[in-house]
């Protein structure tokens, strides 16, 4: 064999090895990347579907938002805006904070423009806020989790007040003494 046809079987060998070292590493990667998937599936199993934040598309948004029998807080979104990035953490958390009293929505924009449109979204992140399948605030820009709050709970109704468990008690006894003295 001549030299040139040594060196070729010789480069042919390196760019299967370095193909198979990019394909291992793939593999991988993929591995570690459906594992965390499945680990975050689990999670979001685990917690009820109050405390989390919906997603909404121009299919779901009447039924999500609009017939919500509770406020709603959207949030309109897009996957290359910063800021928006920066309210996923806020926005879970007030999911959590406000669930059974209140629903967290996102909608991505590039998914939804006709909802955007509809609801005038020029900016993002744009967060409006729905009570009774009404538009009733409006906020543009980045928000901490306290200006998000303050937009949800002005909607809300009151907390009912606590009642302290000495006095149910109290309650409860007295209610019992005076029935066996009838």
């Amino acid at each position: 064999m001549s030299d040139r046809s040594q060196r070729g079987r010789r480069s042919g060998k390196v760019t299967l090895g370095w193909i198979s070292a990019f394909a291992i590493a793939a593999l991988a990667a993929s591995g570690t990347a459906a594992h965390a998937a499945d680990a975050g599936a689990r999670r979001a199993a685990a917690t009820p579907a109050a405390a989390r934040v919906l997603s909404a598309s121009g299919f779901s948004f009447e039924r999500t938002v609009l017939r919500a029998d509770l406020p709603v807080i959207v949030d309109f979104w897009a996957p290359w805006c910063i800021p928006c990035r920066e309210l996923e953490a806020p926005l879970a958390e007030l999911a959590v904070k406000f669930a059974g009293r209140a629903r967290v929505v996102r909608v991505n924009v590039e998914w939804s423009s006709r909802v955007a449109q509809r609801y005038d979204v020029q900016a993002l992140p744009t967060i409006l806020v729905f009570k009774g399948g009404e538009l009733v605030s409006r906020s543009t820009g980045g928000a901490s989790e306290q200006d998000l709050e303050e937009l949800l709970s002005a909607q809300l109704a009151p907390a009912p007040a606590a009642v302290p468990a000495a006095a149910t008690a109290a309650t409860t006894t007295a209610g019992t003494v005076a029935a066996a003295g009838r």
